[in-house]
């Protein structure tokens, strides 16, 4: 059995308003659009995500929210986490070394540098994921922590 992880970057968010925090920006009317396109074509691509696990904040809740929309996943295999706001790559790599080895199809939702950075290891180069972004990659493993820094790459939406 293969492990499959989908690297998202959250849809395109709105600037930071006075007094605002970051972690609370919501998605732009674009993003939105941006958000429920992307469910749209995953499901007609049949990806089966059986977990996603996402920063917590206003704007990837959101991405997740609209993808869902189209994917129809339960609300229990919808894991929003805190500590992955603003978490560097060493942190997605500790949770997703600690996710179940039962679920073999995870979509990661996040922000910049942190996640690009996590897939550009996963790549074997350097990559930069815009708004809505995403790559996808097969890991030859039956357990978590036995993937390694290079996967094979299966899709990419832009």
């Amino acid at each position: 059995m293969t492990k499959v992880l989908v690297v998202l970057r959250h849809a395109q968010s709105a600037g930071k308003q006075s007094g605002q925090l970051d972690y609370d920006r919501t998605l732009t009317l674009q993003g939105q659009v941006a958000a429920r396109a992307l469910g749209q074509k995953l499901k007609q691509q049949n990806y089966n995500f059986q977990l996603i696990l996402s920063s917590s904040s206003t704007r990837t809740r959101q991405t997740v929210e609209l993808i869902n929309e189209k994917l129809q996943l339960p609300s229990e295999k919808i894991l929003f986490k805190p500590e992955l706001y603003e978490a560097l790559m060493v942190h997605w790599l500790d949770h997703i070394y600690g996710l179940p080895d039962d679920i073999n199809q995870v979509l990661l939702v996040g922000h910049n540098p942190w996640l690009s950075i996590l897939a550009s290891r996963f790549k074997g180069s350097i990559l930069e994921l815009g708004p809505c972004e995403l790559i996808g990659f097969e890991f030859e493993h039956k357990k978590w922590r036995e993937i390694g820094d290079q996967g094979q790459e299966i899709m990419s939406i832009k």
